[in-house]
């Protein structure tokens, strides 16, 4: 078997399964009253579920600033961002025709154009392709800053402070899932831009260099702090509220950000210097291969289970939400499994 940085692949496989968590778990958010232990159990799992697509950013730089790796512009382009670019023309339009269709059960020129401007939208979770795009075509300026150590420090403190201190400061006037399509007339919000940079930067600079044990444990106990830090004051905001409180949710807080910093270096420090055996590595690897598509198609998935009544409720969410994200989780991957078997469609999906 070629040799991989595996434990890159098992974070791509656990953030994709983590993505599936917060979509289910965000979607029954409604079904029961913030005081209930159902709800509570929920807001748990979304809590400690946020690190996902954070995992999916700092992969991206972990290897597109990796200086052993030639990036060519025009491989960039034509490779990376095309393939993207692709993948959104591709499932948008499928999701802006059944979604549309579903809502309003006919086809008329008035549903044609609601179905068009959802197709330039793209469906919910589609905002994390406009933005890997965005980071993408800035990465060969982005590998000069990554030559030197020191810059990258300044680059990431001061990423800190314009992509995750002001925006949360200021309660998010733009979500971190937002992109251009969704407010045109804004343009870019830099502030988020830097943020996913400071996530892009992140994963490199924790995978090219080595800390030392107390550096490891300051940054577990962020971690840590991170995670209770949005799980409880979620809940005691809620409380107050009388509704879902979801600031501390946003990808670009300090919190998410502490929580994804912590579960890359455990993963990596658990995971790089680990024996796997050849079928472990096996799986992994083809999980991860899939991953993209899996993240793609897991939505389409999420619903039509739904619209045959599994949701959260069948049994305590303890249990049903770690059992539908296996079962969405399965699903999918076959999905994509069989489409990756068609020359035509394996291009949107891999």
């Amino acid at each position: 078997m070629k040799e991989r940085i595996l434990y890159a692949d098992i974070l791509r496989v656990i953030a994709v399964f983590l993505v599936i968590v917060i979509h289910i778990s965000s979607r029954d958010f409604d079904l029961s009253a913030v005081d209930t232990a159902q709800w509570q159990t929920l807001n748990g799992y979304n809590g400690l579920a946020r690190v996902s697509v954070p995992l999916f950013f700092m992969l991206s730089g972990m290897f597109f600033l990796n200086p052993d790796k030639e990036v060519p512009i025009k491989k960039l382009y034509r490779k990376n961002i095309f393939r993207v670019v692709l993948a959104f023309l591709f499932w948008s339009a499928l999701y802006a025709v059944i979604f549309t269709l579903n809502e309003y059960r006919t086809l008329n020129m008035d549903v044609m154009k609601k179905m068009y401007t959802a197709f330039i939208e793209g469906h919910f979770h589609l905002w994390f392709l406009f933005r890997i795009v965005e980071i993408y075509v800035m990465v060969p300026f982005l590998r000069k800053i990554a030559e030197d150590k020191k810059t990258i420090e300044y680059l990431l403190l001061f990423c800190f402070v314009i992509g995750f201190i002001i925006p949360t400061y200021n309660s998010f006037p733009v979500s971190s899932t937002t992109t251009i399509m969704d407010n045109p007339e804004r343009g870019l919000d830099l502030d988020i831009t830097f943020g996913y940079v400071g996530y892009f930067f992140s994963g490199y600079y924790l995978n090219r260099f080595t800390f030392s044990e107390k550096v490891k444990k300051i940054i577990y106990a962020f971690g840590v702090l991170g995670v209770l830090t949005t799980i409880i004051e979620t809940s005691i905001r809620s409380l107050q509220a009388g509704e879902p409180y979801k600031l501390l949710y946003e990808y670009l807080t300090p919190n998410v950000l502490f929580a994804s910093l912590a579960v890359f270096l455990l993963v990596k420090e658990m995971c790089q210097h680990r024996s796997f055996s050849e079928r472990t590595q096996k799986w992994i690897l083809e999980f991860s291969t899939y991953s993209f598509g899996i993240y793609l198609i897991h939505v389409l998935i999420l619903f039509l289970l739904w619209k045959w009544g599994l949701n959260t409720l069948v049994v305590i969410p303890i249990v049903s939400v770690p059992l539908i994200a296996l079962v969405v989780f399965f699903i999918s991957y076959g999905c994509i499994k069989l489409m990756g078997k068609i020359p035509f469609l394996k291009r949107f999906i891999l």
